[in-house]
């Protein structure tokens, strides 16, 4: 009998988790030798946007810093992998956020926060009528910032809530959906009436469960990585004996092929013959090869923005230890005067990233909000973030290291009308996959934008995909 083969379509975290799964669930039914999983990766290397790069002593993440432990499906992919997660030291718990051209520590405590200066008086009174805004009825697909000022006051929403969005989404909280981008939020509202009651009742709970509240913007959880970096994940996963991986395969084309099966082309003139398909690419590259078969997704995939970003990693000494506040970071207001989004203390957040004595910084420019960074040189953009930080931190002394990563395309942006461009996206394919065979869109498109959020709607597709060819007949 032939063998029946699943093909996924990219090998970042999602990709890796759809193929684990549908293993996983073959496995479990018994068929193994009946089937065939397949993962294909256009690049020389597994990860898609969680890379993590050695270079001496210094060890830099290009994309994400890390990601949430609250997330089940993680913890069973590292397992898998056989990888030990390392949760980030203590002092990533304080952040800061810029105003008045310094850092300002975003203490937890209100007469801490009250005394910080990133709010003036009257922006405090405005933050504290919060629990008497009444909540926004019926189904109206709000912005971050419109909820943000009704909720919050326009003061919070520019210094506090704006620069979260920059440096999570690199987006813009005028044109990001809340309900898309931010569910969370929408639903504390809903349920308590006010975030202030939300954020109260759910540390009281959390308290009693013995775990970690988040805040008003994303879940709860440990931040999390590896000792040697965030890749280490995706490159465990992808060592052989599971299923197939092929690297350096850029797939060009996905068409109907023989009755009930995909025709996977390559660039390279290669093809092969899939009974079921998981499309684990960005958006962007997801837009051209469903074309053929599903328009509707097609142009819906095309028309989400993926706005450039660059990441500059910077390698100081001594000075910068003395000087840049411990934390995980500082986020940067767009009204501040400077072009970076933010700066991260990566030697604070994770042990292992720099030599003793020495500090290692990212900062992110770019964005929604700058996507004329791309008219720039890489050392025109290098020279921005070593200028900023200096002037930020009041350093005398450059950085040591240098080293740049620009993303032509970053993260998707969840803007007003996502929910509804996301059941179109799917409707249409689920007729290709009652028209031709099953495909399914997994990654952070439209599942949620973090590392966490793309392994689980990977491990989604991936099971869904392993039931559907168990439950075919022969």
């Amino acid at each position: 009998m032939t063998k029946r083969r699943l093909v996924v379509v990219g090998g970042g975290i999602s990709g890796l988790a759809a193929a684990h799964a549908a293993h996983r669930a073959i496995q479990l039914a018994g068929r193994r030798a009946d089937f065939d999983v397949l993962l294909l990766e256009r690049a020389a290397d597994v990860g898609g946007k969680a890379s993590s790069r050695r270079d001496g002593s210094w060890l830099v993440e290009e994309g994400p810093t890390g990601f949430l432990d609250n997330e089940p499906i993680v913890d069973q992919l590292a397992e898998i992998a056989d990888v030990q997660k390392v949760p980030a030291q203590a002092a990533a718990a304080r952040r800061y956020v810029v105003r008045g051209g310094r850092p300002r520590e975003l203490k937890p405590h209100p007469l801490a926060f009250a005394t910080s200066g990133v709010l003036s008086p009257l922006g405090l009174f405005r933050l504290l009528r919060e629990r008497w805004v009444k909540p926004l009825e019926g189904d109206v697909d709000e912005s971050v910032y419109d909820f943000a000022v009704r909720r919050l006051g326009k003061q919070a929403a520019l210094r506090l809530v704006g620069p979260m969005v920059s440096g999570v989404h690199a987006g813009d909280p005028l044109h990001l959906s809340l309900a898309a981008a931010f569910p969370r939020m929408r639903e504390m509202e809903r349920q308590h009436g006010s975030l202030f009651k939300a954020l109260s009742a759910k540390r009281k709970a959390a308290k009693a469960a013995g775990t970690v509240s988040g805040g008003p913007m994303g879940p709860s959880g440990v931040l999390t990585s590896f000792a040697d970096g965030l890749q280490s994940l995706p490159r465990a996963l992808a060592r052989p004996g599971r299923f197939d991986v092929r690297t350096r395969a850029v797939v060009e084309a996905l068409v109907a092929g023989a009755a009930g099966m995909w025709r996977v082309g390559l660039a390279d003139g290669t093809s092969f013959d899939a009974h079921a398909l998981v499309i684990a690419t960005e958006g962007w590259a997801a837009a051209p090869l469903v074309e053929p078969f599903a328009p509707d997704a097609s142009r819906v995939l095309a028309e989400i923005r993926h706005p450039p970003l660059h990441v500059v990693a910077l390698g100081f000494g001594e000075e910068a230890l003395a000087k840049c506040p411990v934390g995980f970071g500082a986020l940067v207001p767009r009204d501040e005067g400077y072009r970076m989004l933010g700066v991260l203390e990566d030697s604070h957040v994770f042990p292992g990233r720099s030599a003793p004595g020495t500090l290692l910084l990212r900062v992110m420019l770019g964005g929604a909000t700058d996507p004329r960074i791309t008219t720039l040189s890489m050392q025109e953009v290098e020279d921005i973030a070593v200028s900023e930080v200096m002037r930020l931190f009041g350093l005398t002394t450059p950085p040591v290291f240098r080293h740049t990563k620009p993303w032509a395309h970053s993260i998707p942006q969840y803007t007003i009308g996502h929910r509804d461009r996301a059941a179109t996206a799917h409707a249409d394919l689920e007729r290709a996959s009652r028209r031709i065979a099953p495909v399914h869109l997994a990654g952070n498109v439209f599942g949620g934008v973090a590392f966490s959020a793309s392994a689980a709607t990977g491990w989604r597709a991936g099971e869904r995909a392993a039931h559907e060819l168990l439950a075919a007949p022969a």
